[in-house]
Order: structure tokens, then C-alpha cells, then sequence
């Protein structure tokens, strides 16, 4: 009988099932899994939900809502997933994987029209080899950081949607993205990888929460507006809000009932709205248990916004004048009394000797200490070399003995909020009520 300690990670309700032994570095290792029991997921009967978008602004982007009274509510707050930074390190990473793959090929064609004896032969070799092992380790570097970007987007969603208190997600099905032509189905398999990687890592989440995910048609959901017309009135996409009479794809506009908004936000709604009004065309597949809606229910999504955080104004306005200055006492009040003077300080001249003098006295800037509302320059030059008494120091900062790190107020945005990436920006999980409350006033915080 071989005692096995389990790790903090395994919950206590975890059915255990048969184990592995294997050897690695001379130890006997044990691949022990382990199965959780799950709720089931209700595929109809929501009320609350999350529509996302694959967005082309950002690889995410999300709207809360609710189904009342036949109608859709959203709560007006965008939630988005920006992985730009981590895009442009895949383009980097395969235009080196297509260069190393067409070398590889050109030392092929060249070592097919040479001879064993060739003395060229055995360098080539060689030097094929190593490409082909770097072009083995790029491939590998690619899937690794293909798979992270896939579970951290997914643990983003799942969080949001536990933090919102919904119980569905909708999501665009990955089928009705395909585009028309050979090199469009190309594309938009290539473009649909790592998408595949968030729907089912986002799936896994999602069961342990006892959250539905639930794919909709993708067709149309950024041709229409989702707030007039019931999938009628067509929507405007221009570069920006102030350049709507151009040509673009990042902004969205709507003549007829003048919403303008970002592109993937209206896409957003429209999902949650072809989601929770077709939620009882739901249907479930046998053999893989994916959910999807085939059905394309149209309907209007009227925006109700939370209440907004106060800014930093507003919580100063609240503060009354006595807390920011003080009164001072009765006795104090009167202005008849002279003001006190400026103490005087000691200086030490070279012979080290206590000197009391003015400050108005005082000819170099190396006899006082400095403070944070001195001048970054010091307004003395530096003393000649050889001055007795005086060390050498270039012109230039004058040292802050005692200055602190700079400080600011307000709430800190971390760019890569549990997504697993520092170069990865995603809106912070907060839960519904955490954002209608805030203190009284604002807390400092360190800026690192």
C-alpha cells in the first residue's frame, strides 16, 4: 500500500478514479484524477444572461441583461477582453515560423541535386537539422501561448458571468462564421483556432458554476441596430464618432434612431437578444452536449445603466468645509496678533562652528536640507573644485532626502486583471453592487 498525500487543489467532494505509476528522474510519480460533481445546466427558463461578441476591436466583448416582461434590459456597461499585445506576438511568432519553414524546404530541394559526396552535403545536412528542430520549438512556443490566451479569456468570461449573477451565456457559433470562397474559408479557419479553444475551455468553467453556454446565429449581428427596427434598421460603421461620414469598421452609428456606440458592443446586444428571446428553440446534441439555438429571434434591447461611480469631484463635494479646513479656536480668531516669524536655523560653516542666521542670509543651497517644494534644479551652482569643507558634486537633481513615492487617488486599473498576461488589458471582475458603492472618499494608492 503506497500512502499519497493530496494536494490543496482536489476538493473534499472529488470522486477519485484509478491511478497511474510511472518513472521520471528515478521516482515513482502517480497520475491520480479525479472527477467533481456538476449541477445541471438548464438549457431554457433564464432570466439573466451574458451576450459576447468575437469582436473586431477586441477578441471580447460583453453586455449584461435581463429578460423582463418580453423584453431585453441591458445594463449599459460594455465588458471587454483586449488581446492586441498577444496578437501581434502570434503574427510575430509565425511570419518566423513561415520564414524557418521556407528555408527548410529550399535546403531540401537543394540537397535532392546533390550526391552523398558531395562535400557540401554533410554542412547542408547539418545546418537542415537545426532549422528543422528551431521550427519543432517555434511550433511548440505558438500552441503553448495559443492555449493560455484560450483559458485565460475563458476564466475572464466565466468570472464576469459569475460576477454579474448570470446564468447563461451566449456566445456566436463558430459554423455560421465562415466566410464565402476558398480563401475566406481559409481565413476564417485559421482565425477560428484559437476561438474553438475559448468556446470549449470556456464550457469546462462554465459547468462548475452550473452556467449554460449557448451559441447563436452570427449572421447580421453587426448589419442591424439592436436598438430599433427588430433587425430592420441597418447600422452606419464609420472610423470614429466624429468621423461617421467615412468609411470604417470600428464605430456604429444608426440613422433612425441616432445610437452610437462601438461596433462590438451593438454586436454584444444583439446576441444576448437573439439568446434570451429564442432561448425555447434550444436544442442540445446528443453525442457532444453543445447547446445551440438555430432560430433567430429578433427583438429590441433598451439600455438601463447602473448607477455610476461618483468621480472624485463628487466625493469632495460631499466633505464639508469644516473636515477640509478647520476652523481654528475662538482665541485664534482674532487677527490683531502679530503672525509669527520664521524660526531661524543653524548652519554650519566650515570651521564647524553653530552659526544662527536667516534664511535670507544663507548663500549656498548645501547648508539646508532639501524638501519636496524645492525646485528640481538647484538654484546655486555647484561649488568650485577644492572648495575646503565641500564634497564634489556635479550640477544637476539636488537630492530629496526625504521624498516619498508619488501618490494618487482613485481606483487602479490593472492591465492584466486575472488574465495571465501583462500585456493583455480586460475590463476588472466587479459584482453588481460593487459598482453603485464606493467610499465616502478616495483612497490612496501606490503607483507602481
Amino acid at each position: 500500500m503506497l500512502p499519497i498525500t493530496l494536494p490543496p487543489t482536489v476538493p473534499p467532494q472529488a470522486k477519485l478514479c484509478t491511478p497511474t505509476l510511472r518513472v521520471k528522474d528515478g521516482r515513482v510519480r502517480v497520475d491520480l484524477p479525479f472527477q467533481i460533481p456538476i449541477s445541471f445546466a438548464p438549457a431554457t427558463g433564464h432570466v439573466s444572461g451574458m451576450g459576447f461578441d468575437w469582436g473586431v476591436n477586441t477578441l471580447l466583448t460583453s453586455v449584461t441583461g435581463s429578460l423582463a416582461e418580453g423584453r431585453v434590459i441591458s445594463d449599459g456597461w460594455p465588458l471587454t477582453y483586449d488581446a492586441s499585445g498577444i496578437s501581434a506576438k502570434l503574427h510575430r511568432l509565425r511570419a518566423e515560423r513561415e520564414h524557418l519553414a521556407a528555408k527548410h524546404q529550399h535546403q531540401e530541394r537543394l540537397l535532392t541535386g546533390m550526391t552523398v559526396t558531395d562535400p557540401r552535403f554533410a554542412q547542408l545536412t547539418k545546418a537542415r537539422q537545426s532549422i528543422g528542430v528551431e521550427h519543432e520549438r517555434l511550433c511548440a512556443r505558438i500552441r503553448h501561448l495559443n492555449k493560455a490566451l484560450a483559458w485565460s479569456a475563458a476564466r475572464w468570461t466565466v468570472d464576469q458571468t459569475v460576477a454579474d449573477a448570470a446564468t447563461v451565456i451566449y456566445l456566436e457559433n463558430l459554423a455560421t462564421l465562415e466566410a464565402r470562397g476558398r480563401r475566406g474559408r481559409a481565413n476564417a479557419r485559421l482565425s477560428g483556432q484559437v476561438r474553438g479553444q475559448i468556446v470549449e475551455a470556456i464550457r469546462h468553467l462554465a459547468a462548475k458554476h452550473t452556467i449554460a453556454v449557448v451559441t447563436v446565429p452570427a449572421r447580421g449581428t453587426s448589419r442591424y441596430c439592436p436598438r430599433c427596427g427588430d433587425g430592420t434598421s441597418r447600422l452606419r460603421h464609420g472610423p470614429a464618432p466624429d468621423r461617421l461620414a467615412e468609411r470604417g469598421w470600428a464605430w456604429a452609428y444608426c440613422p433612425a434612431c441616432g445610437l452610437s456606440c462601438d461596433r462590438d458592443w451593438a454586436a454584444a446586444e444583439r446576441i444576448l437578444a437573439r439568446g434570451l428571446l429564442g432561448q425555447d428553440a434550444t436544442r442540445t446534441d446528443r453525442a457532444t452536449g453543445t447547446r445551440t439555438i438555430g432560430k433567430v429571434v429578433e427583438g429590441n434591447v433598451a439600455r438601463a445603466r447602473r448607477p455610476a461611480k461618483p468621480t472624485r469631484a463628487a466625493r469632495r463635494a460631499r466633505r464639508t468645509r469644516a473636515d477640509l479646513h478647520p476652523r481654528p479656536a475662538a482665541r485664534d480668531r482674532s487677527k490683531r496678533r502679530p503672525t509669527p516669524k520664521r524660526p531661524a536655523r543653524t548652519a554650519k560653516n566650515p570651521a564647524n562652528n553653530p552659526v544662527t542666521t536667516s534664511i535670507d542670509h544663507v548663500s549656498s543651497a548645501d547648508d539646508w536640507p532639501t524638501s519636496s517644494r524645492e525646485p528640481d534644479r538647484r538654484t546655486v551652482p555647484a561649488p568650485a573644485p577644492g572648495t575646503p569643507g565641500v564634497g564634489q558634486r556635479p550640477a544637476g537633481h539636488a537630492p530629496k532626502p526625504g521624498r516619498r513615492e508619488p501618490y494618487r487617488t482613485g481606483h487602479v486599473r490593472n492591465s492584466h486583471h486575472r488574465t495571465g498576461f501583462h500585456h493583455a488589458k480586460a475590463t476588472p471582475v466587479l459584482a453588481l453592487a460593487k459598482h453603485g458603492s464606493s467610499p465616502q472618499q478616495a483612497t490612496p494608492t501606490r503607483t507602481t
